[in-house]
């Protein structure tokens, strides 16, 4: 269905565009009761017959790989029974406590909740796996960085908290929704390690040598490295990896002592990594899709082309015939935020030189796009309203694609889920205890037949 929308995709994004600027504007600096995205698929069943599973998801702060498996944590030496042995029911009491000031938190921020509760349902049918997921959130942010007009040029402005904050600027992050997946007791912690993703989660893919954690690697360590600096991948940070992709550990995660190339290679062909799709309130909401990556070495995105991207310096501006404005006043951006996508083709021109601006103009950093490839085959349609983000993915079982997870019925596989919340990003979010999703069998997630 969604390869043939082209012009009924196009209508249906002005339409939303004008939508939420009738419902939005009567009240500046406030944000809208509902945003939402176009619907790229229908679902061939009920929702409300299928039985849906509540989860509670805690702040994990800094508590890393490394900090679970060292003397400072009591579990420590239980750690291959899996988390849930000492930690069921106990997902209030640790975000309480971990939400706070403390070892785990040397930065918290102001009036942060400690837990949310994410509801979620899970079916299949001859051909896709399909999700609806609902959490509560205070306010809807379907906006991300953007750039602002200073009265001479445009300079970078927002971000997440509290980095924005401490720089005296307004946050503008994006809420998110993220699934980390994997097949039965297949990737282990580390090399020779009993413990696999499915006992201990999504924490095995966290590091201290990650961004925003407590041995956060610099710009300058990563440059002269082999593997990632300029010579190599040219990141500009550490993001989620797993060990069994270094040769050694440490105490910041090894995150310098990645295996040989053709080794990478070796795992990922093996099905030795994780799969990851992440539900963008800006970044992909807008397009209908979510991003979809995997993680090995790094958090890497799927072969072809994602659902956005972010130029170097200012080289979109909005379409005026079609919204209406050519860049929203720095004002109003919380009340127009379900109108900020700037999509290819669609709302988005090329930055016009010789057009006016206002100084507090914003603009988006992000170009949105129909993803291609491997990157579109996770689906999404996200619809806020009455306090709570309803987002729905859908995937096919099998993608055929060697960097997706296949699914199969009658199996259990381990999967958590993550919500970002409250503009904030990285390891600020809220994660969930190791969990099984069960395609058409016991599981903490139980998805059910629908369709002939």
């Amino acid at each position: 269905m969604i390869k043939s929308k082209g012009g009924l995709m196009g209508l249906v994004t002005v339409l939303l565009v004008f939508a939420v600027i009738a419902g939005s504007c009567a009240v500046l600096g406030v944000a809208p009761s509902e945003v939402t995205g176009p619907r790229p698929f229908g679902f061939p069943g009920d929702w409300s017959k299928i039985s849906p599973k509540t989860v509670t998801l805690l702040y994990p702060g800094q508590a890393s790989w490394e900090f679970l498996t060292s003397a400072g944590h009591p579990g420590a030496q239980a750690i291959d029974a899996g988390c849930r042995t000492c930690h069921t029911g106990q997902e209030k009491m640790l975000g309480a406590k971990l939400v706070k000031s403390g070892p785990r938190e040397a930065d918290p921020i102001a009036g942060k909740a400690p837990t949310v509760d994410l509801t979620v349902r899970a079916a299949y049918d001859a051909e896709f796996v399909y999700f609806q997921f609902r959490w509560p959130t205070q306010a809807p942010h379907a906006i991300h960085t953007v750039w602002r007009y200073d009265g001479k040029q445009w300079v970078a402005w927002g971000g997440p908290k509290p980095d924005a904050t401490k720089k005296g600027m307004p946050p503008s992050y994006e809420d998110r929704l993220a699934v980390l997946l994997d097949e039965p007791n297949n990737v282990p912690a580390f090399d020779g390690s009993p413990a696999t993703f499915s006992q201990v989660g999504c924490w095995m893919t966290c590091h201290n040598s990650m961004r925003a954690m407590p041995r956060d690697v610099s710009r300058k360590a990563i440059e002269p490295h082999p593997y990632w600096g300029q010579k190599g991948r040219r990141v500009g940070d550490i993001r989620k990896y797993l060990m069994i992709s270094r040769t050694a550990r440490d105490d910041a995660g090894a995150w310098d002592k990645v295996k040989p190339v053709a080794d990478l290679n070796g795992l990922k062909a093996t099905g030795k990594f994780l799969d990851l799709w992440q539900w963008r309130a800006a970044r992909s909401n807008a397009v209908g899709y979510a991003s979809d990556d995997w993680v090995l070495e790094y958090r890497n995105s799927d072969a072809g082309r994602s659902p956005f991207f972010n130029p170097p310096k200012p080289q979109f501006m909005y379409d005026e015939k079609v919204t209406g404005f050519r860049a929203i006043p720095e004002a109003e951006l919380q009340a127009r935020m379900g109108q900020a996508a700037l999509i290819e083709k669609k709302t988005a021109v090329a930055l016009d030189p010789n057009a006016k601006f206002a100084v507090g103009d914003l603009l988006p950093q992000y170009l949105l796009r129909d993803p291609q490839g491997s990157a579109a085959d996770v689906q999404a349609f996200g619809r806020y309203v009455d306090g709570h983000w309803t987002v729905e993915l859908r995937r096919k079982m099998n993608t055929g694609q060697a960097d997706d997870k296949v699914l199969r019925p009658g199996r259990a596989y381990p999967i958590g889920f993550a919500i970002f919340d409250d503009t904030v990003s990285n390891r600020r979010h809220y994660v969930t205890l190791p969990l099984t999703l069960g395609v058409g069998v016991d599981g903490d997630v139980r998805a059910v037949k629908v369709g002939p």
